[in-house]
């Protein structure tokens, strides 16, 4: 058996450059590389661009281990690394979008099988009606495994890079969905599932055809949905979906099915190319209950984090000293460092998680607990928190930035 040559921490970021520095940063990042080369805990860095996006790049960067990648991340070489880069790039900050320790395969490397040759195409076509953030990025992941694909969001300008990359822009969800054997549901909550599906989508179907829904709504709903479907003639899969929009793009999604095994066996093939991992767990509505219980885990630790920390920041520690000292901590959790992480950078927007639909899902969680008999005290607590950030017109800005408002909060009953 040949040994395990995986690097003890891989870190992957994303970076966007303007329109026309390419060279320049290019140019600048091979300087910069050599000077990262240096560190004693470096073990090498790795520039890849885009093929959906020339205007996009991945960084991998290997380290003895995670405490060196993050004291590397506090030093002043890294702040002038990013001084030197801040020129070229553009969306926001440079930040660590996921801890990996397997490469994923780039576009370069990727089989023939995964990559089909342009104008290539496997499967039934599919329609795919919400392209946010998740919505987006499993499209895409779609198009890049030669589907062919037919595509609405209510943003059209959302739709533009779909486009370029091959799929088919409809007006409407009725258009999208018109005659097709499945469809792809990615969508806010259930109002918007409720004025899609039943408004528009499902009259249009083709007989029998397969709702397949990443949409995160209520148990009890989600139930409701499967059976106003059957009566309809048509199927739904529940599969309900887990990572971050990078890992969408890539096919590397959690997926977590409910429905007929007969149902999730026909969109196997799809639930694969969008998930490295996809579980069955059983009925309608089992699915959504896990899900909920995921996000009500996130909240609490989102809302837990920013308490400690308004509480350090009031007592005299350094702010950044204090998140990067706790995501280091063998407290932590990827979420958690994640979530650290753009609290210290104040990089809220773009969301990778809002406000708004942190506070939903709580509630959606919370309803649903209350009819099994199970009170949530600390979790209700916690949705009152973000209704409060998405009352201050915040709900669009990733739901880490519950910080700022628990540090104004606190120093103004500090002060009172």
């Amino acid at each position: 058996m040949e040994a395990d040559s995986r690097p003890p921490f891989r870190v992957m970021l994303r970076m966007e450059v303007h329109p026309g520095r390419r060279q320049e940063f290019e140019r600048t990042w091979r300087q910069v590389a050599t000077g990262i080369a240096r560190e004693p805990a470096n073990r090498g860095q790795k520039l890849v661009r885009s093929v959906d996006d020339e205007h996009v790049y991945y960084v991998f960067t290997d380290w003895a281990d995670e405490p060196s990648f993050r004291a590397f991340e506090l030093s002043e070489a890294h702040v002038e690394n990013r001084r030197r880069l801040q020129p070229f790039r553009r969306g926001g900050e440079m930040v660590v979008t996921e801890t990996v320790h397997d490469l994923p395969p780039t576009p370069a490397a990727q089989d023939a099988a995964d990559r089909p040759s342009p104008g290539s195409a496997t499967g039934e076509p599919l329609a795919f009606v919400g392209l946010g953030n998740m919505g987006g990025g499993m499209a895409h992941r779609l198009l890049a495994a030669g589907r062919t694909l037919t595509v609405h969001n209510r943003t059209a300008a959302k739709a533009a890079p779909l486009a370029e990359a091959g799929a088919t822009v409809a007006a409407s969800p009725a258009e999208a969905a018109k005659g097709h054997g499945v469809v792809l549901l990615s969508l806010a909550d259930e109002a918007a599932v409720e004025e899609v599906l039943f408004g528009q989508v499902a009259e249009v179907l083709a007989p029998g055809a397969v709702v397949v829904d990443t949409s995160t709504v209520s148990p009890a709903y989600a139930r409701e949905c499967a059976q106003r479907l059957d009566r309809l003639g048509l199927r739904r899969v529940e599969a309900c979906v887990v990572g971050n929009p990078f890992q969408a793009r890539e096919g590397k999604l959690r997926v977590y099915t409910s429905g007929e095994q007969s149902d999730i066996a026909r969109v196997g093939d799809i639930l694969d190319t969008l998930g490295a991992q996809v579980v069955h767990l059983g009925a309608p509505g089992t699915a959504a209950t896990l899900k909920l219980i995921f996000n009500l885990l996130l909240g609490a630790q989102v809302a837990s984090l920013a308490e400690a920390v308004a509480y350090g920041v009031a007592a005299g520690l350094d702010r950044d000293r204090l998140l990067a000292s706790v995501a280091e901590s063998g407290f932590s959790s990827v979420v958690l460092r994640f979530r650290a992480e753009l609290m210290r950078k104040a990089s809220y927007e773009p969301a990778f998680f809002r406000s708004t639909l942190m506070e939903k899902d709580l509630r959606l969680a919370l309803g649903d607990a209350a009819v099994a008999g199970v009170p949530l005290p600390v979790l209700d607590s916690v949705r009152e928190r973000f209704a409060d950030v998405n009352a201050a017109g915040d709900g669009d800005k990733d739901a880490s930035v519950l910080l700022e408002h628990t540090v104004r909060d606190g120093g103004a009953k500090a002060v009172s």
